[in-house]
């Protein structure tokens, strides 16, 4: 649908013709997934769920990159601001999220210098300022954050700023795609992909999973009549059994994506296996520090190699994250992890699926 301004991706008239379209056309039971936390929280904002109907399930996916981070970085990270003369700096959202131990947030009230930036950048302009100490950036993040703590990097780099260094959980998107695909009792039947990742990676990033499994697969915005209009594409590939990957978001996403961005963070980063919460070690699926700037990673500097540990007893992050279930069947859901005190990452990000359960349902 090709619409000129937001207000017309919010309308209530066309999103009530796609409801009754979806209606009509939808015979089966499906299984959906979103694959990003902002569509999570704005299927949740909107109340899509509500007006579907019974026989559309959407699922919440590893679409959240605080969430995806696995117990052993977390861990990490407090390590890191256990560190004398050390500022850890790190997004908003990963200072209340539970390590085995403790939290950012914990460690900063214990006296911690750890402090929240907006961006890599204020990070590198943080250690220009205290040279005297040490400065470890969190970098957490797929497709669309990767970029920018590659240029991060090479900012500080071009500074000559020895004492900046990062610890990174990057992720990327279609390799964890392929690990649902294969992974045991998980029941898949269409994917919501990514906006803002595919705005970077382009729709071709996909096509190999694509081809490979067969499986409907929808590029979508945020608004309303963006997600509605993916789930229709999505329904009507499975009622036809002609499975598409399509591009519904094209006013921002092309096939090759932002070859820019792509050419600074291949430039800084190069392919690893890494860890998922709930999804364990998915080959190729994170991006390290290649060895020109291993002087800027913050686990070789401090030699942090922590062993990874189990995820908190009780806590269904991990199979929530996977598709397995939803928050409301984890034994913790609302009673001992709330948004005051949460035992899991879900619950802590703003994309979080059970913070969305928690806020909207």
């Amino acid at each position: 649908m090709s619409l000129k301004y937001i207000e017309e991706y919010r309308d209530a008239s066309l999103a009530r013709g796609l409801v009754k379209k979806i209606r009509l056309v939808s015979k089966k039971q499906i299984r959906l997934m979103e694959v990003c936390g902002t569509h999570t929280t704005s299927i949740f904002r909107h109340g899509i769920r509500s007006v579907l109907p019974d026989n559309i399930t959407l699922l919440s996916g590893p679409g959240c990159p605080v969430c995806v981070t696995a117990q052993k970085d977390i861990d990490a990270y407090v390590q890191f601001s256990r560190i004398k003369d050390t500022i850890v700096t790190t997004f908003g959202d990963l200072i209340k999220v539970p390590g085995s131990g403790s939290t950012l947030g914990k460690e900063k009230a214990l006296g911690a210098d750890v402090r929240i930036v907006y961006s890599i950048f204020d990070a590198v302009n943080i250690a220009k300022e205290n040279r005297d100490k040490e400065v470890v950036f969190c970098g957490v993040g797929f497709e669309t954050t990767i970029p920018t703590i590659a240029a991060g990097v090479l900012m500080a780099q071009s500074q000559n700023l020895t004492n900046f260094s990062v610890h990174t959980s990057n992720k990327l998107t279609p390799p964890a795609l392929a690990a649902l695909m294969e992974a045991d009792g998980i029941e898949i039947d269409g994917f919501l992909l990514p906006g803002h990742v595919s705005v970077i990676t382009g729709t071709d990033a996909y096509r190999g999973t694509f081809e490979k499994y067969d499986i409907p697969s929808v590029i979508s915005g945020f608004e309303p009549i963006d997600i509605l209009e993916a789930v229709l594409y999505l329904v009507q590939q499975n009622e036809s059994g002609t499975p598409e990957l399509v591009n519904a978001y094209k006013r921002a996403v092309s096939d090759q994506g932002n070859i820019k961005a792509k050419k600074i963070m291949n430039q800084v980063f190069e392919v690893c296996s890494t860890c998922w919460r709930g999804l364990g070690e998915i080959p190729q699926s994170g991006m390290k520090l290649k060895k020109k700037y291993h002087g800027f990673d913050a686990a070789l500097k401090f030699d942090m190699d922590l062993p990874d540990v189990p995820e908190p007893k009780g806590c269904a992050c991990g199979q929530i994250l996977m598709g397995l279930k939803t928050p409301e069947q984890c034994g913790l859901y609302k009673k001992k992890c709330t948004p005051m005190t949460p035992i899991g990452p879900c619950m802590v990000s703003t994309e979080g699926s059970c913070a969305a359960f928690y806020k909207y349902s």
